[in-house]
């Protein structure tokens, strides 16, 4: 199975917006598919929608100028293993 990654920058957007577009995105997911999210911000509402819905997440902190979130559906094991290979 190939792994697709699907961009979602949110940099530019106030909040709600950067919540409202990451979770329309993630609705829509499908087997093989992970959402990068870019955001100036630590997404905190995002984090317990993402656990209350099945899903996985991975961020990084990249200096005082954005947050890189790796999100995926909990049983896809081959996205998974892609992240945390990438860690």
């Amino acid at each position: 199975m190939s792994v697709q990654e699907i961009t979602l920058d949110v940099r530019d957007l106030e909040p709600p917006e950067p919540y409202e577009r990451a979770t329309e995105v993630l609705l829509k997911l499908e087997p093989g598919q992970y959402v990068r999210m870019i955001s100036r911000r630590r997404p905190r509402l995002l984090y317990p929608w993402l656990t209350d819905n099945g899903f996985c997440e991975e961020t990084r902190k990249h200096g005082e100028e954005h947050y890189e979130l790796f999100i995926w559906a909990k049983e896809d094991q081959p996205v998974a293993d892609l992240i945390t290979e990438k860690s």
